[in-house]
């Protein structure tokens, strides 16, 4: 087996992961093993694909979006209905998906193509969601994990803001850009020399 396939293997594996989540009991022990197991492959996928040379590909960066994306609805549908949070956060939650997807709306009007970014900011919201299941399986459903939701919200819009933002400021789609700082060194490698990074 040749060493570029195995960043690819590791974000399958995760997919799997998360499709054993739909049919195990929420917040079980089992559960949470292989939720935490799927949120490890998320950490390594990413810098195997750097260090492995010839690793790193479109395919590679899409599959990973597209099993980012299928954790988060596994988690908003499946893992947060079980909990025992305050009632008007299913409803909240539902609407900061939605906001979320609308980060997308940029890159349709300005690229005309559909695409996340893998921000600073996006990876530490993950982290945040990932988080938040396992805060809750160790210390139940009191007001500090009630208040750790409400930061959840507040992380999502702002950083939700940041990606509009950045995508409207981009002049070529580089989903691997790491936040503001890099927008204008990214606008001049695409305009001197059609450096692309999607």
């Amino acid at each position: 087996m040749k060493l570029r396939y195995i960043p690819n293997i590791v974000t399958f594996i995760r997919i799997i992961m998360v499709a054993m989540l739909i049919f195990l009991a929420p917040l079980s022990m089992l559960s949470i093993i292989f939720f935490i197991a799927a949120g490890l492959t998320d950490m390594i996928d990413g810098p195997l694909a750097r260090r492995i040379k010839d690793a790193t590909s479109n395919f590679g960066a899409e599959l990973d979006s597209m099993a980012d994306m299928f954790m988060v609805i596994v988690s908003i549908f499946f893992i947060l209905p079980a909990m025992n949070l305050w009632p008007g956060f299913r409803f909240t939650i539902l609407v900061a998906l939605v906001f979320k997807l609308m980060s997308a709306v940029p890159g349709l009007i300005k690229h005309r193509k559909v695409f996340f970014l893998h921000t600073i900011a996006n990876k530490a919201l993950g982290l945040i969601l990932f988080l938040g299941a396992i805060i809750y399986f160790i210390f139940g459903g009191q007001l500090a994990v009630n208040l750790y939701f409400i930061f959840l919200h507040v992380a999502v819009f702002v950083i939700t803001i940041e990606e509009m933002v950045i995508i409207s400021m981009l002049d070529y789609p580089n989903k691997n850009i790491r936040g503001f700082w890099q927008i204008k060194r990214i606008n001049e490698e695409y305009r001197t020399k059609g450096v692309v990074g999607i």
